[in-house]
């Protein structure tokens, strides 16, 4: 029999017991503010498209490192909801799902493949801002800018670093942005490749259109400083040659 599946759009912190099917949109790295919990953002969709915030603290982040995984399907049941501070809320009466002891996670996804890196080449990406898949690249490193400060309003400050990327596919560096916590994750490596025409891997962007179609790091973004497997020893011979 099949299990019915209570849709995100149902869910709030008044619901206790429940079966949902979700797909892990984005796995962000851990993060640490000042004098709170070490934690993790998650954010899952639905069949019907919906979406909500996940979170773990703690040594959770941990004890599910492996449980859930960007691009896999689970069936998650009795998952605590909280209500979102509105401080933090995208949205009026917007909900989390805090994983936890309360969680029971079953995987749904059955090919293994499908939670590793999903490479494209750079002329294949879609052009599409809106888009809202995330993308996973492969490409040599051309050069790096130095990191530069953005300014917002309220005088907040970000932080950016763009790479340039090629591959066999596409006739001239892209663009890659690189935003804020993951510039300093990754700073000593970013230093050292102007110097080393490394094949690399970035995963989890998302597409931008400024000064043409960019990408753009996401809170899912992960660098894998020596990616394996045949697409990249590929990339590796074509760059030698």
């Amino acid at each position: 029999m099949k299990p019915e599946y209570k849709p995100l759009k149902e869910l709030n912190d008044k619901t206790l017991k429940y079966k949902t099917k979700v797909k892990v949109i984005h796995k962000s790295s851990p993060q640490q503010s000042p004098n709170k919990p070490r934690y993790q953002r998650l954010l899952f969709k639905d069949d019907e498209g919906f979406t909500m915030k996940g979170a773990l603290f703690d040594s959770d982040i941990e004890k599910y490192a492996e449980a859930l995984e960007r691009n896999g399907e689970y069936e998650l049941s009795n998952a605590m909801i909280s209500a979102v501070p509105p401080q933090h809320a995208s949205k009026p009466n917007e909900y989390s799902i805090i994983i936890n002891a309360r969680a029971q996670i079953s995987p749904l996804t059955t090919d293994a493949t499908a939670l590793g890196p999903q490479y494209q080449a750079f002329a294949t990406i879609p052009r599409d801002p809106f888009n809202t898949e995330l993308i996973d690249v492969l490409g040599v490193v051309i050069y790096v800018t130095a990191p530069k400060a953005i300014y917002r309003s309220q005088g907040i400050e970000d932080s950016v670093r763009e790479i340039y990327l090629t591959d066999h596919s596409y006739d001239r560096p892209f663009t890659v942005s690189l935003w804020n916590d993951i510039l300093h994750t990754h700073e000593e490596t970013l230093n050292s490749w102007p110097d080393s025409f490394n094949v690399v891997g970035v995963l989890a962007l998302t597409g931008r259109s400024y000064k043409g179609f960019t990408l753009s790091s996401t809170m899912s973004t992960r660098i894998i400083t020596n990616p394996e497997g045949e697409k990249a020893d590929a990339l590796r011979a074509w760059y030698v040659h």
